[in-house]
């Protein structure tokens, strides 16, 4: 296994579907194994250090330049909040990747790779902020892009047909194993400047505040423009959490577009409230995060990012039927939600870590889902 994951690198050069051996060789009859959740949305466990081995930073460079460079992550503007939960480039890492063959576009889909950095600190922690960043690609460089997966998956023997959780093989091999090492060459191979297409960001209000700021941008010819949020607009958006009471979520703006969050924003509203006005809300949160109902770019942050607590509440403490309702997400694949993202009202984390612990959200889950189905559907394993 130690010379397989190198065979990552012929997946741009090579039409063969021939796949790894248990002795690094390959064997052309073997077929490609099937793609899962794990393969298409990948959680990394926390690099020990920023400079730990095998941790891509926003200076790791392939053919299409550094991840990140200083010049795009400058244009995140500056908070008047102390930076001891803010962003930190020099401590950035990437801890999540996922790649999508049609991620809604106006006009049409687009393939993307994306990543999820976080700064990193030196007892192998993370801060709570994040930035996600979005990479475009050709139809032509999908086809390659999907065989890569699936021979990445013959390097992960230990990921299973299992719910999306922390990946399994880089938890079992460590951050320089087969599975590690191809994944790095399979990220720096199709991300980089060249194609950097996005950034959005995430960072808390430290050190104890319950305050979050949200915003992005999108990338034109090179130029950063600042992102049109639907319900906030060229802004920030702001959310508090108050716990004196349960939990109560606050926006800032506080869109009512596409959907109205309701009595659910708070838990002592949504216990006084009537069936009916709990029933309209949790629809309105199952429906942002439901990726048949809303793209991405049509949802503002916070309802996104909250929900995943919030629809677990209205399941556990309201005993409401969550799963049973016609606008949640339905799918054959498994759809536990792993993590602590159900239970930590302070985390609104979609795919990463609070300080150790992982955080998964609902929406990432059915995303997930669908690209699985989408990529197998057009790129069937042969």
């Amino acid at each position: 296994m130690k010379r397989a994951w190198l065979l990552v690198l012929a997946v741009g050069c090579s039409s063969s579907s021939a796949a790894p051996t248990a002795d690094g060789g390959t064997d052309a009859e073997a077929p490609l194994p099937k793609l899962g959740l794990s393969d298409v949305s990948v959680l990394m466990p926390i690099p020990a250090s920023p400079d730990a081995p095998g941790a891509l930073g926003p200076t790791s460079a392939g053919g299409r330049g550094e991840l990140l460079p200083q010049a795009v992550y400058d244009k995140i503007p500056k908070f008047g909040v102390k930076p001891a939960q803010g962003l930190d480039y020099a401590r950035m890492r990437v801890v999540a990747a996922r790649f999508d063959g049609c991620f809604p576009a106006p006009s049409g889909c687009e393939a993307q790779v994306r990543l999820v950095m976080q700064p990193v600190t030196d007892k192998g922690t993370t801060l709570d902020s994040a930035l996600h960043l979005f990479y475009r690609l050709s139809e032509a460089e999908l086809p390659e892009l999907v065989k890569g997966l699936r021979r990445l998956r013959t390097l992960a023997p230990e990921v299973k047909d299992a719910p999306l959780d922390v990946h399994a093989a880089l938890v079992a091999q460590g951050p320089e194993g087969p599975y590690a090492k191809g994944l790095d060459e399979l990220l720096l191979r199709y991300a980089g400047e060249e194609n950097l297409s996005r950034m959005t960001f995430f960072l808390r209000a430290p050190p104890v505040a319950e305050e979050w700021f949200f915003g992005g941008f999108n990338r034109v010819g090179g130029v950063l423009q600042t992102m049109d949020i639907v319900g906030v607009g060229k802004t920030n958006q702001r959310v508090n959490l108050s716990k004196t009471d349960g939990y109560r979520y606050e926006l800032t703006p506080s869109p009512t577009l596409p959907e109205d969050l309701g009595v659910l924003a708070g838990s002592a509203q949504a216990k006084a409230a009537t069936d009916a006005e709990r029933s309209a809300a949790l629809g309105a949160f199952l429906r942002i995060e439901n990726p048949g109902k809303y793209g991405p770019d049509q949802l503002s942050c916070g309802g996104c990012h909250m929900s995943t607590f919030v629809t677990a509440f209205a399941r556990t403490e309201l005993q409401m039927p969550v799963d049973a309702h016609p606008d949640a997400f339905k799918s054959t694949r498994d759809l536990t939600v792993r993590g602590e993202s159900a239970t930590t009202a302070s985390s609104l984390r979609a795919f990463g870590w609070f300080d150790a612990r992982p955080m998964i959200a609902n929406r990432v889950v059915f995303e997930s889902a669908l690209v699985v189905d989408d990529l197998e559907k057009r790129f069937p394993a042969k």
